[in-house]
């Protein structure tokens, strides 16, 4: 039995998921509903970092825990590039923080209903509730509800994508990390991202927050979403006791809590099916080159709400007119998405050498060069 009817609704309240949210709201007067199966805004979250002017143009400066205006990209072999900037270039933020930012204006702005600890357990197709065709939703506190438009923006979980039996995306980063404090940080205007693979094929981080705290972490790149976070900690475990010099700024340091998870990277083929659109890291949109998520979710959950809008105003909710999110994401993205899944085959999979002489081949760009390669793969 369906109890309630919203317009749309939104599996998922990680930024991808919020800032869908947020920027449909704002602009239409119709009813959402958003889930999340734990707590909004999990602090165990790897270490998300993303550039200034995004911080800027979605407002979320208070969320800004550090911002960086020297890079350094170094191997554990004692190989390094860096990079100095007149003003920041980085920043890194409190993940919790930024989805109560967005969460506090999504309740001010428009009229959506937020539901927190509550799953969605599966959807099916319902053509006669108010003789329109609908999702009807069943979730983990009994209830059924009905939508005319899904929003999946579960994350690894691909809610949608598993029920559907899609293809899932074909490279997965496993990050495990921890905020330390009671560290020696020189410079905690100084942003490090490293090189694997002896410390686990996905690279690190070590992001300063101030002079006695930082986070620093690795990951695993993978070809399968399942792999034992157990051996990724013990990497991280081995390159905090091993790698110098972190291994003497990090001597005396305290955990205050681990940061792990899992990154789907390489784009879904699609993101419009019929009634269900899918946004974030679920469609496999953080950048396959950095591992980057906070910029794509917000971007891409303001595109998916733009077409949302234009279906709500338009009382048509069509395949035809959802897919215009697609075609305004693969315009931006697809082709440097694709070229970079394809290398990453490859690039993931070096040997510790071939990652040397990467960083080496890094030593010859200039700053702007090296700010583009992270940003958007290519100088």
């Amino acid at each position: 039995m369906v109890e309630v009817k919203y317009d749309i609704g939104i599996v998922g309240a990680g930024v991808a998921g919020l800032s869908t949210a947020l920027h449909a709201c704002s602009k239409i007067d119709g009813t959402i509903i958003i889930f999340e199966k734990g707590k909004i805004g999990d602090p165990r979250k790897t270490s998300p970092f993303t550039f200034p002017d995004v911080v800027e143009r979605y407002d979320l400066e208070d969320s800004v825990l550090q911002r960086y205006s020297r890079f350094t990209y170094r191997s554990p072999t004692g190989i390094s590039a860096s990079f100095e900037y007149d003003e920041p270039v980085f920043v890194t933020l409190d993940y919790e923080k930024a989805c109560r930012i967005i969460l506090d204006r999504i309740k001010k702005d428009g009229n959506v209903s937020v539901l927190e600890n509550v799953e969605v357990r599966s959807f099916e197709f319902n053509k006669g509730f108010l003789r329109k065709k609908n999702l009807i939703l069943s979730l983990s506190d009994s209830q059924n509800i009905a939508v005319d438009v899904l929003v999946d923006a579960s994350g690894k979980s691909f809610f949608a994508a598993r029920k559907m039996g899609l293809k899932l995306p074909p490279l997965y980063s496993h990050p495990y990390g921890e905020l330390l404090v009671g560290c020696e940080v020189a410079d905690p205007s100084e942003m490090c991202i490293f090189a694997g693979k002896k410390y686990g094929n996905g690279g690190g981080w070590f992001y300063p927050i101030d002079e006695k705290t930082a986070r620093f972490g690795f990951a695993t790149v993978t070809r399968t979403p399942d792999f034992p976070m157990a051996l990724v900690k013990q990497n991280f475990v081995n390159a905090r006791e091993e790698f110098y010099p972190y291994n003497h700024l990090l001597k005396n340091a305290r955990t205050v809590r681990s940061e792990k998870g899992t990154i789907p990277l390489g784009p879904l083929r699609k993101f419009v099916y019929p009634s269900i659109m899918i946004v974030g890291d679920v469609g496999g949109q953080a950048t396959p080159w950095y591992c980057e998520g906070i910029r794509p979710a917000l971007e891409s959950g303001e595109l998916c709400a733009e077409t949302l809008c234009e279906a709500y105003q338009k009382k048509n909710y069509s395949t035809k007119i959802l897919k215009k999110y697609q075609e305004k994401w693969d315009a931006r993205n697809r082709n440097i998405y694709s070229k970079s899944t394809k290398i990453g085959f490859w690039s993931w999979f070096r040997t510790q050498e071939e990652w040397d002489s990467a960083v080496k081949e890094t030593t010859l760009l200039t700053p702007a060069q090296m700010l583009r390669k992270v940003r958007y793969n290519k100088t």
